[in-house]
């Protein structure tokens, strides 16, 4: 009798594992795929990712990410070393992907291959090469479009390791109006997410070069306000239609 129910509870519990074995697979599958575009996902991170989704389009976009790193022509790096004021700027990555700095470097860095995660020792170890014990930060930018209730609608390089809060910052911060609660996310036209958190990570977000943030407005007259002062108008417009034909008739 032991026996049978033994192997009774044996075979429930294996059924269980496998109805819920899809929904794990799944979850894992989404954050995956998230890692994908993360701007600040390390190396560890995507390699595990692509070994889980091997044979699979993310696998193969994750492939893509590690071979030809995260930087193209046009990105900006925010760039500081103690005591170097040519040294401490902005700097523009080249055509080849590659990044040319005053003196007293010399030549240029190449960053073909090179993650956003794995910038900062990067550069500490180039910049080492002329000069010795060098305190090196450097940061990867992501180009923003802030718009919305901010004070300076426009685009802004933001360091991909800041908050929400630092990219409304740099457009002067919210106006009197701005909804506190609601901020959407578009891309290419998208929404992809919406968030009430200033204080959530740029990474978390997932964002990219050219993302838009829109900060969303309580105007009046704007959003929800709009459709109720048409369908008050529509309203007045039949009422007062009705009444002009009562008194004609």
């Amino acid at each position: 009798m032991r026996g049978r129910m033994w192997r009774i509870w044996r075979l429930v519990e294996a059924a269980a594992i496998v109805a819920f074995l899809p929904a794990g697979l799944a979850a894992q599958a989404a954050q995956d795929d998230k890692a994908v575009d993360r701007p600040l996902a390390t190396r560890a991170e995507l390699q595990a990712a692509m070994d889980r989704a091997r044979g699979s389009q993310v696998a193969a976009r994750i492939q893509t990410r590690l071979s030809e790193g995260d930087f193209r022509r046009g990105d900006r790096i925010a760039l500081m070393v103690q005591g170097e004021q040519t040294l401490t700027d902005t700097f523009v990555v080249g055509s080849g992907a590659e990044l040319m700095l005053p003196p007293p470097t010399v030549g240029s860095v190449s960053l073909k291959g090179v993650l956003r995660s794995e910038l900062q020792p990067k550069m500490s170890e180039y910049v080492s090469r002329f000069r010795n014990n060098a305190i090196v930060r450097a940061q990867p930018l992501l180009r923003l479009s802030i718009q919305g209730e901010v004070a300076k609608a426009g685009i802004y390089a933001v360091p991909a390791d800041a908050q929400l809060a630092d990219a409304l910052m740099a457009a002067g911060g919210t106006t009197q109006f701005a909804k506190s609660n609601k901020v959407t996310i578009t891309r290419n036209g998208t929404k992809i997410a919406e968030t009430a958190a200033f204080d959530t990570d740029l990474d978390a977000l997932n964002l990219r070069d050219g993302d838009q943030i829109v900060v969303d407005s309580k105007r009046p007259g704007t959003g929800t306000d709009n459709l109720r002062i048409a369908a008050l108008l529509v309203s007045i417009t039949a009422g007062l239609y009705g009444l002009s034909r009562a008194i004609h008739h």
